[in-house]
């Protein structure tokens, strides 16, 4: 998309009155390791005064049984948003004893893998299939590659927000459009690894018995000298598997096909594996490319809500895309949330200029280029002499910034007529001193402390200042929390049905 073909479309939404009649909703769930004093992962169960992680609103578990995940209701402020999540991270540390968060995207220091203890979810049958669900992913990837953490920022816009964009949008409108913002996130999200990338280094243990091309930091430290995000990077969250699906968002039902292919596609290394152990216990929920629609690792993902039980690709295909979900955004260690309300504000403009671009349907070759760009970017994004490929050209990376950023300045403009403060926001992000990513390092570097040490000092720093709130602040998490116990004891989901036959009744829905 050339710069005045942007400019028009801006333009042309703005006369709409696109921006000025905006309505966005928007949540988070936040991802955190809870560690001893010492900086060793918990071996303490889920704590019970959190309430029940298969039925809670607010805070739940991952991978592991240490690894919680907090979740926010939808906002259409962000501010409201960012101050649920501040409460709702001190609720978090008032009832975690002497235990603290481990404040960044890459897991503390393993001794070994058997340190993981696995979420549990109790007995009913839809607990037992994410606790199965989870010995798959320990058995496939490792336990640790499991451990990293993150943020997860749903996004979407009202019905009447599509009305100022067309006469009477269908779903399958609403659909194109979220799909062709998919493709622009993808286009455009080195921006964010640059911006917004935190895990420049790593403790070795994380990368116990894998192959990488890392290098040396100290004596138990491993990074890359311009990462941006390792979390993001071929050692991160990934699946090489996956890649074989070729998923490029061009259609939603292609999409559904594909994921659906992906589940329904055995592969031989996880028949090895085997749906069963020696006991006969279930440990796979499939020996498929996904065991589930989750499994699917990307950026960004569409998806629709639905009941427990529901399968997120029968959802999509007879009820349409709801909202997005990006998730390739690295915890802030300088934050006690991991995101503060500038970089909520940061990542609206963001979004919301992939949503008013052009966005051509991606080719197989663009593909390769998006994780080109994508890999170039984590693993030297901090260097100022790099370049990235842009429709089959080298493009430095200074002359493709100084483009996007002028757009998003007009964007952030724009979108101050739906909420004041995002030009300033925007203002503040881009004149930081130091990304992220640069800042961990040169206080690493100049107080000459390994990652694990860097970490357990910045964590408890943090944990410091969430120690002040009272309960009074937190009745609804309370009281939330108590109800999820008695929605726990009341599930009486499939009575008399094994764990075997739920299992195969749950792959019989896709």
């Amino acid at each position: 998309m050339t710069s005045d073909e942007f400019k028009h479309s801006l333009k042309t939404h703005q006369e709409k009155g696109f921006f000025r009649n905006l309505k966005i909703f928007r949540g988070i769930e936040r991802e955190s390791l809870r560690v001893t004093q010492e900086g060793k992962i918990s071996q303490d169960n889920h704590p019970k005064n959190l309430g029940s992680p298969l039925t809670s609103k607010d805070i739940t578990t991952d991978f592991a049984e240490a690894l919680v995940e907090l979740v926010t209701p939808t906002f259409e402020s962000p501010k409201d948003l960012f101050e649920h999540l501040s409460l709702l991270h001190k609720f978090l540390y008032s009832q975690m004893g002497k235990e603290i968060l481990w404040n960044f995207s890459m897991p503390c220091a393993f001794q070994s893998e058997q340190e993981i203890k696995i979420a549990e979810y109790g007995q009913s049958n839809s607990g037992m299939l994410k606790h199965i669900y989870r010995k798959g992913l320990r058995l496939r990837y490792g336990s640790i590659m499991q451990c990293v953490s993150g943020i997860h920022y749903n996004f979407s816009i009202s019905k009447e927000s599509w009305n100022l964009l067309c006469d009477n949008p269908d779903q399958e409108f609403i659909n194109n459009k979220y799909l062709g913002t998919i493709r622009n996130i993808k286009r455009n999200f080195w921006f964010l690894l640059e911006r917004l990338g935190a895990s420049p280094i790593t403790h070795e243990s994380y990368l116990l018995n894998r192959k990488h091309s890392l290098v040396k930091h100290g004596d138990n430290d491993l990074f890359l000298p311009n990462a941006t995000s390792l979390r993001m990077s071929d050692v991160g969250y990934q699946s090489s598997v996956q890649n074989a699906l070729k998923i490029n968002y061009n259609n939603l039902d292609e999409f559904i096909d594909a994921v659906i292919k992906g589940i329904k596609t055995s592969v031989k290394n996880f028949e090895d594996i085997g749906l069963h152990d020696k006991q006969g216990i279930p440990q796979q929920i499939s020996t498929g490319i996904l065991q589930i629609e989750n499994e699917l690792y990307d950026t960004v993902r569409p998806k629709r809500s639905g009941p427990s039980g529901s399968r997120p690709a029968t959802l999509l295909k007879n009820q349409g895309i709801e909202y997005l979900e990006l998730r390739g955004i690295d915890i802030n260690p300088f934050i006690p949330e991991g995101i503060d309300e500038n970089k909520i504000k940061l990542l609206d403009i963001f979004i919301m200029h992939s949503l008013i671009s052009k966005s051509p349907q991606v080719s197989d070759k663009e593909i390769e280029e998006i994780r080109a760009n994508q890999k170039m970017m984590v693993e030297n994004g901090r260097s100022k002499d790099i370049n990235l490929e842009q429709n089959g050209v080298s493009v430095p990376i200074t002359e493709l910034k100084k483009t996007f950023h002028e757009e998003l300045f007009q964007v952030a403009t724009a979108m101050d007529e739906y909420c004041p403060g995002y030009s300033n926001a925007l203002s503040v992000e881009m004149s930081l001193d130091l990304l992220p990513s640069e800042k961990i390092m040169n206080e690493m570097e100049s107080q000459n402390l390994s990652f694990q040490e860097y970490g357990l000092i910045q964590s408890k720093k943090i944990a410091m200042k969430e120690s002040s709130s009272s309960d009074d602040d937190f009745l609804k998490f309370i009281h939330n929390a108590k109800k999820s116990m008695e929605d726990l004891n009341n599930l009486n989901e499939n009575a008399g049905i094994d764990i075997n036959k739920y299992v195969e009744l749950y792959n019989s829905k896709i």
